[in-house]
Parts: structure tokens; C-alpha cells; sequence
């Protein structure tokens, strides 16, 4: 409590460390690090954030918000993202599980694809009402688009393309101007990309500390390669269904209200339309800009934090 008017006994309340101009240009982010604080406090367990598409040049970053947390820790991981590369999800799963016997997932709002095959390395996954998980379907960057497109759709597009012109060849030239950034390297890197995340899957489960049976991995990747859209939602109740560790929690409870106004917190900086990813930890936070192509490893190296910080 600050001292009365006219006290003798007056001084300035504790400043932060950081400069002035500084402090207010990342006030955002320190919010979002105390409400981290908080939820580790009361939880006894650390927490990192991932926001964002999943692609090689978030790894470094990720890696070291998460090995910056002992191992010896219970780790929570809540991820909001549409996915990505599911190599990269194998790698963040390693990265999470390590030699650490507890570790699980919070999906807040959406964790689709490949992001959903991260969280299969957890013990559990918490969710709530709003949280859906997604098909498991790799996504595939085209220079001509800012948004990465679902592996599974340029397969349908061409499959349909394909048959029209088998039954009406006068559309090949109409088909030949539609499809004309769609060349045989990306068709390739689609289904390239389908098949390696069939054999990720079994590896990215046998991560769990207590992992099911291999028919039971089958069955549970097998419901999950099954739906059709990218888009399809898979909420807690059809998510247990399919074998999957979710955990519900109840969104009036105390630990869901913080967990989802940390959330927001995100959602009302970023929003959805921005490709942007943010990590961030009690001690450290990145902010990164994808590059233009991520999956290129030449141009990744674009990929730069807008700000980093660590106390």
C-alpha cells in the first residue's frame, strides 16, 4: 500500500528492470509471461506456448524455450497451430519428451494436423469446449500462395482433374491454365509427404511414457488419416473415441478460465490471418516470422525473431 499523503515515510514503488520505452513496446508479452508464471505456480508444473505453422526454423527456438525447463519437471505444452511438416512435429515430440516421464498437451482452441501429431507423444490432452484436434494431413507450401495447402487436397485436385480429362479431353487446355503452378515436383512433394506421415505416427505414439499396443496405434491413425477434409474438427468426446488421451476440462472450472485467457491473449495480438509464431516460456519468448518458402532450407534462413527475451 502506498504511504498516506503528507507521510514522511515516502517512497517510489519498484520500477522494472527493463528500459522504459522497451517495457511498453513488449508490455503484451510480459502479460502473457505472468499469467505463465501464475498457471506454473498454482499447477506445479512449467509451461511453454507454441502459436503458429509447424516448419523447420521454429525448432531452434523451440528448443530453447523447452530445454531451458529441467527435465525433471512436469511439462505443458498448449499449442495453437493448423500444422505443418510432420517431420518437424516428430522433432518437437522428441524435443518434449526427452528423458522427461511427464509431459502433456493443451489445446485451447485448434491443433490440426500435424499439430495433432505432436500431441499424440503426450500422456494426455487436455481439452475443453472449444478445443478440437484435426485430421492428421501434411501441409505444403507454394510460392504463388501465402497459405500452405493440405498435402491430401492437391491429391484430390489432381485426381479430379485427371478424370474430367479422361472423359472430355476438350478440357486438358482449360485444366492445363487452372493447374499451371502445380507442377510433378509438388504432386511428388505431396505424396511424398502423405506417406512419411503414415510411418511418423506409430513413431511419434511409442514416444508416451506408457504407450498402447500396436493395434491400438493402428486403429487410432487409421481414424485419423480417415476423414476427408483438412478442416474436419475432432472434438474431446470423438477424440477419446478414436484412442486418443484427452482429458476434458470443465470450461467454468478456475484452471480452464486461465488457461483461456492466456489464449486470448494471443488470439486478440495475432489473430488467425497473420503466419506468425510465437514461443514463449516464464523466462523466454520469440516472436518469428516465417520465410517466404519454409520449406526451402536456404531461404529458412530469412526466418528471424522480431524480439527475444530472456530474464
Amino acid at each position: 500500500m502506498p504511504p498516506a499523503k503528507g507521510s514522511t515515510d515516502r517512497h517510489w514503488p519498484a520500477t522494472p528492470e527493463q528500459s522504459p520505452l522497451f517495457y511498453i513496446a513488449q508490455s503484451a508479452q510480459y502479460a502473457r509471461r505472468e499469467d505463465i508464471q501464475i498457471y506454473e505456480q498454482v499447477t506445479g508444473r512449467s509451461l511453454v506456448v507454441f502459436w503458429g505453422p509447424i516448419f523447420p526454423y521454429c525448432v531452434p527456438y523451440f528448443f530453447d524455450a523447452v530445454n531451458d525447463i529441467d527435465q525433471d519437471e512436469p511439462l505443458d505444452l498448449m499449442i495453437t497451430s493448423d500444422g505443418g511438416d510432420p517431420e518437424v512435429s516428430l522433432q518437437m515430440a522428441n524435443i518434449c519428451r526427452s528423458e522427461r516421464s511427464d509431459f502433456r498437451v493443451i489445446v485451447p482452441e485448434r491443433a490440426a494436423s500435424s499439430a495433432t501429431l505432436l500431441a499424440l507423444a503426450a500422456d494426455s490432452i487436455l481439452m475443453s469446449s472449444p478445443s478440437v484436434l484435426g485430421p492428421i494431413d501434411p501441409q505444403i507450401y507454394m510460392s504463388w500462395r501465402s497459405l500452405p495447402i493440405p498435402a491430401k487436397s492437391l491429391e484430390v485436385i489432381l485426381d479430379e482433374a485427371i478424370s474430367r480429362i479422361q472423359a472430355d479431353p476438350q478440357l486438358f487446355e482449360l485444366y492445363s491454365i487452372l493447374l499451371a503452378d502445380i507442377d510433378a515436383n509438388i504432386i511428388q512433394k505431396a505424396r511424398d509427404a502423405i506417406q512419411r506421415t503414415a510411418e511418423l505416427g506409430p513413431e511419434i505414439i511409442r514416444l508416451r511414457r506408457n504407450p498402447p499396443t500396436d493395434s491400438e496405434i493402428e486403429t487410432t491413425l487409421e481414424k485419423l488419416q480417415d476423414p476427408a477434409s483438412h478442416a474436419a474438427a475432432i472434438i474431446y468426446d470423438k477424440a477419446k473415441q478414436m484412442g486418443i488421451p484427452s482429458e476434458y476440462v470443465d470450461p467454468k472450472s478456475p484452471e480452464w478460465d486461465r488457461i483461456w485467457r492466456l489464449h486470448t491473449k494471443y488470439v486478440y495480438t495475432y489473430g488467425y490471418l497473420e503466419q506468425i509464431n510465437v514461443i514463449e516460456g516464464c523466462r523466454v519468448s520469440y516472436e518469428i516470422c516465417p520465410p517466404d518458402d519454409p520449406d526451402d532450407a536456404e531461404d529458412a534462413d530469412d526466418a528471424g525473431a522480431v524480439w527475444r527475451t530472456r530474464s
